[in-house]
């Protein structure tokens, strides 16, 4: 009896620890279900995805669709399909707009400028962006410009270049700007107005008696207000012609009159002696406009203003360099040109300026009292212009000058070796 008692007893406790095993196999740490989690979603998805791809009718499943570019379409497609927003497609405009908007081109063909002007500011105010506010913005302009208010003209038409960057007045409107331009210079320079009528290629009969400065205090005296001419700006004829042309070239630059835009620009640079602005509007012209008829003047009169910015041997001489390059592109461009002669003497002193700046070296060095450099900047000047009086004096000095100074420069005692003999 005993013996069964401790005979169940050993089974039942075997049973126990068995369970206990199989309860700790089923039971896993969180990180562990966290894997087999994400692992059972990636094998549903890839299974629906299969699923969907093995199907008969071959429809795509959720994640397909999501990745699918069928439903895109274009703007013509979407125009045929009418599926166009209206921001896409664009307002619909009533008759009775468009009536209310040709009002405006009917006041300027009559010559109701006022009227034009009014209903024009309206109408392009309430439509603006769109077609009809364009087109009420360039009759504003027109009509300023045909009641001879040249500065309100221009600041409407800038306004029309402002709006609608790709305007289809471009045309009208930047040739508008460049008799405004030419109006405002002449009246302001009388001297000028032949060089401006040259820029611009009008045959030019030359003057018996010679142009007088204006009388006019508001045209010599720029800050100065104009209360009595309305043709004129408030302030500042000359600076708002300058904008006239900018607007031009900046808003057109491929059209007829760009180039002359800039050529008269820079050529009112350089009358004003201003000729680091007018070589850069110079440069301009020649890089974006090699087939100007302005071309050669780019060039000759580009090197002519280099060449006057250079301001001595002591300062910066980047100038001198490109007025030589200028000049020698000149005599292998223009074959033809009439100022070869003159471009030749021009090389030759720009080859003396050139000399001139490396002999200012030495001398600066002789004030330190360096006799290595003093030796490196005569050995220059003799090898780069060494039939100039620089060069004669740089021989001279280098013959004075103690060889045991010249210690670690090889180069310097053999150069002065082959030095003829004074």
């Amino acid at each position: 009896m005993l013996l069964r008692r401790m005979r169940n007893s050993r089974t039942e406790s075997a049973r126990r620890q068995r369970s206990q095993d199989r309860v700790a196999a089923c039971v896993t740490p969180a990180p562990c279900r966290a894997g087999l989690l994400n692992l059972a979603v990636v094998l549903l998805i890839s299974a629906v995805g299969g699923c969907a791809s093995m199907s008969e009718d071959d429809e795509p499943g959720f994640f397909g669709k999501m990745a699918s570019i069928g439903g895109i379409r274009g703007p013509l497609e979407r125009s045929l399909y009418g599926e166009e927003s209206p921001l896409e497609m664009g307002r619909r405009y009533t008759e009775a707009e468009r009536r209310e908007a040709r009002r405006c081109r009917d006041a300027f063909d009559k010559g109701d400028y006022e009227q034009a002007i009014k209903v024009g500011k309206k109408t392009a105010k309430k439509f603006k962006e769109s077609s009809l506010g364009e087109e009420a913005q360039f009759y504003v302009a027109e009509s300023y410009y045909a009641q001879s208010q040249f500065s309100k003209a221009q600041d409407g038409y800038d306004q029309l270049f402002e709006d609608y960057p790709s305007t289809r007045y471009v045309e009208p409107a930047t040739r508008k700007l460049y008799r405004i331009a030419r109006i405002w210079l002449e009246v302001a320079e009388p001297v000028a107005k032949n060089e401006i009528r040259q820029v611009s290629g009008e045959k030019v009969i030359e003057d018996e008696k010679p142009a007088k400065p204006p009388l006019d205090p508001t045209l010599r005296v720029r800050v100065l207000p104009n209360f009595h001419d309305r043709s004129r700006p408030m302030f500042d004829t000359q600076g708002r012609a300058l904008e006239c042309l900018k607007s031009i070239w900046m808003n057109d630059p491929t059209g007829p009159l760009a180039d002359d835009s800039l050529m008269l620009t820079a050529t009112y640079y350089q009358r004003h002696d201003n000729y680091v602005e007018a070589d850069r509007y110079f440069e301009i012209l020649r890089e974006e406009y090699p087939d100007s008829p302005h071309l050669e003047e780019a060039f000759l009169l580009g090197a002519h203003v280099k060449q006057m910015s250079y301001q001595g041997p002591y300062y910066e001489g980047r100038e001198l360099t490109g007025a030589r390059k200028l000049k020698e592109q000149s005599l292998q461009l223009f074959p033809a040109s009439h100022s070869r002669q003159q471009l030749r003497k021009d090389l030759d002193q720009l080859y003396l300026l050139e000399a001139q700046r490396a002999w200012s070296k030495v001398e600066y060095y002789q004030k330190k009292r360096r006799p290595r450099a003093v030796a490196i900047a005569c050995i220059q000047v003799v090898s780069e212009y060494p039939d100039t009086s620089f060069a004669k004096d740089a021989r001279a000095i280098l013959r004075t000058i103690d060889r045991k100074d010249m210690q670690g420069l090889p180069e310097v005692p053999e150069f002065l070796e082959s030095l003829p003999p004074a």
